[in-house]
């Protein structure tokens, strides 16, 4: 499985497999490996408000939802796959990075396994 680089405002912040996909939706998520950040949970909120992004909040269980963030930008190691725009949300340390409205073609060559696993093999 690829590894995705993930930056926010041009920093590294941590990788994905994007592991998960409704394919017919357009949609890969994973779980993120962050780098250096020690409360996620903070981080996202503290970066929305300042951002002026919004974001769904559960306080009683540090739980946040993060809507579209355009600074977000997913790099393949191994092709020239770049998308802006990705949310994310969990819990404590327990978080996934969630990308929307993927092209059947992006799908079908950079999420293959993906594809292939929904619509079977090509003939």
């Amino acid at each position: 499985m690829k590894e995705y680089k993930i930056f926010l405002d041009d920093i590294l912040i941590g990788t994905t497999n994007f592991e998960f996909a409704d394919v017919p939706m357009g949609v890969v998520f994973g779980k993120v490996s962050f780098i250096d950040i020690k409360n996620l949970y903070k981080f996202f909120k503290e970066y929305c408000d300042k951002n002026g992004i919004d974001y769904h909040l559960n306080n009683e269980e540090k739980y946040i939802q993060t809507f579209d963030l355009k600074q977000i930008k997913i790099k393949s190691k191994d092709s020239d796959f770049i998308k802006n725009g990705a949310s994310f949300c969990g819990c404590d340390e327990d978080f996934q990075i969630e990308m929307y409205n993927i092209s059947s073609e992006i799908m079908k060559s950079e999420f293959s396994h993906h594809y292939y696993n929904c619509y079977g093999e090509a003939d």
